[in-house]
């Protein structure tokens, strides 16, 4: 019963052990479509250098951290907002200096001269007093008010450009600080009584 094959020995033990002919083609076919496989998976950036690379970006992120959001936009300054009043808004707005009214145009900051100023955060209302120990006129055509009230400290340094009667237009730049978080915006504004 022996086969006239070379492989008939062979083919017999196999069958005996329930192996199919040619099962060393099969691992090595196998081995190379793993291999190619693995290869071609190798393309991307594996998931550990993605973690890996957030941790050498954090160096550059406490500048991130410690930025406070810019604050919000608002049409209609609170009724404590009369008299004689400032009003700024985003410098890259373009707003015409005619816009901006206690009731009208986008504002992020308004000031009742030497008391109180109001602005916006996440939708909120932000009240602060006048610091007069801080504030100052640095020369004759730029001042710097300073307010604090709920966490926060403003800054508005400004810069006298034209003077219309009672009022006054002037550009410069608005600091906000909630603890640690700063942003520094340049505004443009009307003031005047």
């Amino acid at each position: 019963m022996s086969v006239v094959s070379g492989f008939g020995v062979r083919d017999r033990r196999c069958r005996r052990e329930g192996l199919f002919l040619g099962h060393e083609l099969f691992y090595r076919c196998l081995l190379i479509v793993m291999t190619v496989a693995f290869v071609a998976g190798c393309d991307e950036p594996a998931p550990s250098s993605k973690r890996h690379a957030a941790r050498r970006d954090s160096s550059a992120a406490p500048a991130e951290r410690n930025t406070l959001p810019p604050p919000d936009v608002f049409v209609a300054a609170p009724h404590t907002i009369e008299g004689c009043v400032g009003l700024y808004t985003y410098d890259s707005l373009k707003t015409s200096f005619d816009n901006l009214d206690v009731d009208k145009g986008k504002k992020i900051l308004a000031t009742k001269t030497a008391e109180i100023a109001y602005l916006r955060y996440h939708g909120k209302d932000v009240v602060m007093k006048y610091d007069k120990k801080e504030s100052k006129v640095v020369d004759k055509q730029t001042t710097r008010e300073v307010y604090r009230g709920s966490g926060y400290v403003v800054v508005l340094t400004i810069q006298i450009i034209q003077v219309k009667g009672e009022e006054m237009l002037s550009t410069g730049t608005l600091e906000i600080t909630q603890g640690d978080k700063k942003v520094k915006i340049k505004v443009s504004g009307v003031s005047g009584c």
